[in-house]
C-alpha cells in the first residue's frame, strides 16, 4: 500500500469511530443540560442569522458590548451559515457543527503526528489514543471524580455537559494549523507559509484558549527547530493576527485579559508572574537540553509541548499555582499532546523488532481498548442524551414569556436563564453570555450586587431602572434555574408588580417607558459609583420626569435622536459607553462622554430642537484593524 493510500485509509478510520461514538450529538437540537453556555453561543450565531457579519454593536449583553467582545465568531458563523443552508434549527446546527470538529481533531492529530514524524503507524497509535483515552482523568483526581471513571470521555463531557463547542473545534483546527506551520518551516516561502498563516488566524478566531496554546505550541517549535527558524515564525504569526485582527483587536485582547483572571478566581499576581518566569525559562532550558540530543526535531516538539501544555493544568491540580487564567481548562490539551507523545514512543522500531510477541503488543493494546471503549464511550453519548423536551425547561418559558410581553426591551435575568436567554428571545439584557467580553466594570457590579445583596428592594428597583431595565426574573431556593443566584427574590414583592409566577420562579415588571434616551438634569447624572443609592435613586427620579424623546435605530449600531434640551440638561443614552460610538448635530461633533454608571451621556446644543445621529463605527482601532487585515491580505499574496 502506498503512502497516500495508507493516510486515506488512516483518516477514513479515524473519522468513522468517532462519528459512530458522537452520532448521537449529530441528531441532537437541544440537550438536558441548561447549565451549559453553549446558550450563549447559540443566542450569538441566532443574533447573527439576523443581523449579519458586519455588525459593529451588539446589544444583547451587557448594556452592550462591541460586537468582537461577544465571543470569536468563527464557530457561530460557521453555524449560522449551516443552519442557513440546511434549515436547521441554530441549536440543531450548532451542534451538528461541533460534532464535526470533534470528529475532524482526530484527524488534524494525526497529520500533525505524521508531519512530526514521517510514520503511519506511530501517527496512527497517536490518534487512537487521543479517540479512546482521557489521561487527564489518571492525572487530575478532579477530572476522574467528574467523568465517574478514568476509562471516562472527558471530550465527550467537555462539548456535551459543559458546552466546550469552541474549545473543541479550536483544537481540531491547532493541529492542522501546527501540521502547516511544521511544513512551512521545512519548505521554502509559499503555499504552506500561507496554508498556515490561514489555519493559524482561524484558530485565533475560534477561542482564546486555542489561541494561548497556538502560542504556546509556536514556542515549543521553534525550541524544537535546529535550523533558525524565528524570522518565520515571526511572520506567521504577524500575519494570522493582522487577518484576525478586525475581530480581535488590541482593545479586546486587554478586556479578555482582564476579565479572565476576575471570571473564575485566578488574578495574576507576584506569584503567578514569578511562576510563569520559571514556567518559561524551564521550556527553554529543556529546548536547549533537547537540541543536544539525538532525539528527531519531532520528538523534540512533542516533548515540548507536553511540558507547555501540563504545567496549567497539572501545577494547579497538585500545587495550586497558576502561570496564566483558568490553567484548569488546559487538560484537554494537555490529552492530545500525552497521545502524541504516546504515539511516537509506542511506534518506536525498538518495540516493533524482535521477538513476534513484542511486535504484536501494541496492535493488542489499541484492539483491546478500541473494543473497550468505542462501545462505552459510544453509550456515554447516549446516556447524556435522553429525548428532551426543551419547552418544559424554566430557561425557554421565561424567554418566550419576556419576549411576547417585553418585546424588545432590556430584562434582567441571571444564572443558567442569562446564557439562554437569547436562545430563545432577542430581548437585551443587562447581564450576559461571555463575562470574559464585558467593557464596564459598573455593569460588573450591578450583575453582581442585584442578585446577591439582601433586604434593598427599592434599591434594586431604582438600580435596575437607571439601566432601561423593564423587568426581571427572580427565583427562590427551590427555582428551576441551574445556578439558583438570588439570596433574596422576595425583596421585589410588594415594591414592583409581579407578573408572572411558575412555583418558585417569578419575573416582576419594573416601571419604565421602554426607551433607552433620556433627557434629565445634568445634575442628576451619577457621578460617584453604581452602588450609591441616594445618587442611583436621584437619577432614576430623573428619569421618569424626562421630557418625551423619539429615537430610531437603524440596525443595532446607528440611531437618530429628535429632541430638545434646555442649557442646564444632559441626554442620557442607557447604553454602555465605548470609545467607537460617535454623536453629532447638523454635521458638528458632538462629545460622547460617559457618567459613572458607564451610560453614554451628550450634551448636544438642542436649545431649539434637534436630530442628534448617533453611530457606532468602532473608532480609530477599528480603522487600523481593516489597514492591517487588508495589508496582511496583500503580504499573503506575495509569500
Amino acid at each position: 500500500m502506498n503512502r497516500k493510500s495508507k493516510t486515506i485509509l488512516c483518516i477514513t478510520v479515524l473519522l468513522a469511530v468517532n462519528a459512530w461514538i458522537l452520532a448521537r450529538l449529530f441528531k441532537t437540537e437541544y440537550t438536558p443540560f441548561m447549565g451549559s453556555i453553549e446558550g450563549a453561543y447559540i443566542g450569538i450565531s441566532r443574533w447573527m442569522i439576523a443581523h449579519g457579519l458586519r455588525a459593529r454593536w451588539f446589544p444583547l449583553w451587557y448594556g452592550g458590548i462591541p460586537s468582537q467582545n461577544s465571543y470569536p465568531p468563527l464557530l457561530h458563523w460557521l453555524v449560522a451559515a449551516w443552519s442557513w443552508l440546511t434549515g436547521m434549527t441554530v441549536a440543531h446546527a450548532h451542534h451538528f457543527v461541533s460534532a464535526a470538529f470533534y470528529c475532524a481533531a482526530p484527524v488534524g492529530l494525526f497529520l500533525l503526528t505524521l508531519r512530526l514524524s514521517r510514520s503511519h503507524w506511530k501517527s496512527f497509535i497517536a490518534a487512537a489514543l487521543y479517540s479512546l483515552a482521557s489521561p487527564s482523568a489518571f492525572l487530575i483526581p478532579s477530572i476522574r471524580h467528574d467523568l465517574g471513571s478514568v476509562w471516562g470521555a472527558r471530550k465527550i463531557q467537555a462539548l456535551i455537559l459543559y458546552g466546550e463547542g469552541p474549545h473543541v473545534t479550536s483544537m481540531a483546527l491547532l493541529f492542522f494549523a501546527l501540521a502547516a506551520i511544521h511544513a512551512a518551516l521545512e519548505y521554502e516561502l509559499g503555499w504552506w507559509t500561507v496554508t498556515a498563516i490561514v489555519l493559524s488566524a482561524l484558530v485565533a478566531l475560534t477561542n482564546w484558549l486555542g489561541a494561548m496554546s497556538l502560542a504556546l505550541a509556536g514556542a515549543a517549535m521553534l525550541l524544537a527547530v535546529r535550523k533558525n527558524r524565528l524570522c518565520r515564525l515571526l511572520l506567521i504569526g504577524a500575519l494570522a493576527y493582522g487577518l484576525a485582527m478586525p475581530w480581535i483587536p488590541p482593545s479586546d485582547l486587554a478586556t479578555v485579559r482582564m476579565n479572565a483572571q476576575l471570571v473564575g478566581g485566578f488574578p495574576m499576581g507576584m506569584p503567578q508572574y514569578l511562576y510563569l518566569a520559571i514556567w518559561i525559562a524551564a521550556a527553554a532550558a529543556i529546548g536547549l537540553g533537547l537540541r543536544k540530543t539525538k532525539l528527531s526535531e519531532g520528538t523534540c516538539f512533542a516533548l515540548l509541548f507536553l511540558f507547555f501544555m501540563a504545567v496549567p493544568p497539572l501545577g494547579y491540580e497538585w500545587f495550586h499555582a497558576y502561570p496564566l487564567p483558568q490553567p484548569d481548562r488546559y487538560h484537554l490539551e494537555m490529552d492530545a499532546a500525552i497521545a502524541i507523545v504516546a504515539g511516537l514512543a509506542l511506534g518506536s522500531r525498538r518495540l516493533s523488532a524482535g521477538p513476534a510477541w513484542r511486535r504484536m503488543a501494541v496492535p493488542i493494546l489499541l484492539l483491546v481498548l478500541a473494543v473497550f471503549q468505542i462501545p462505552q464511550w459510544r453509550n456515554q453519548v447516549h446516556n447524556m442524551l435522553p429525548p428532551f423536551d426543551i419547552t418544559r425547561t424554566v430557561e425557554r418559558t421565561q424567554a418566550l414569556w419576556l419576549q411576547n410581553h417585553f418585546p424588545g426591551e432590556r430584562i434582567f435575568v441571571t444564572g443558567s436563564t442569562r446564557f439562554w436567554l437569547n436562545a430563545f428571545a432577542d430581548n437585551p439584557q443587562l447581564g450576559g453570555g461571555f463575562d470574559q467580553g464585558r467593557t464596564s466594570r459598573a455593569v460588573a457590579d450591578v450583575v453582581f450586587a442585584v442578585p446577591y445583596l439582601k433586604g434593598n428592594g427599592a434599591d434594586s428597583v431604582a438600580l435596575l431602572k437607571a439601566y432601561g431595565v423593564r423587568a426581571i426574573a427572580a427565583g427562590g431556593k427551590d427555582s428551576r434555574d441551574a445556578y439558583h443566584d438570588f439570596t433574596d427574590p422576595s425583596k421585589f414583592s410588594g415594591i414592583v408588580p409581579e407578573v408572572w409566577r411558575d412555583r418558585d420562579d417569578a419575573i416582576f415588571e419594573i416601571p419604565g417607558d421602554g426607551s433607552l434616551v433620556h433627557v434629565v438634569p445634568a445634575a442628576s447624572l451619577v457621578t460617584s459609583g453604581p452602588l450609591d443609592w441616594p445618587a442611583v435613586n436621584r437619577f432614576a427620579a430623573a428619569i421618569d420626569h424626562s421630557p418625551a424623546v423619539t429615537a430610531k435605530w437603524d440596525g443595532t449600531d446607528r440611531a437618530a435622536i429628535q429632541t430638545r434640551l434646555e442649557s442646564n440638561d444632559a441626554l442620557s443614552i442607557q447604553i454602555t459607553w465605548d470609545p467607537g460610538w460617535r454623536a453629532s448635530v447638523n454635521g458638528a461633533n458632538v462629545a460622547v462622554d460617559r457618567d459613572n454608571l458607564g451610560l453614554i451621556v451628550l450634551h448636544p446644543p438642542c436649545e431649539n430642537g434637534c436630530t442628534v445621529n448617533l453611530a457606532y463605527i468602532g473608532g480609530t482601532e477599528a480603522t487600523i484593524a481593516e489597514i492591517v487585515f487588508t495589508t496582511s491580505l496583500l503580504v499573503c499574496g506575495f509569500v
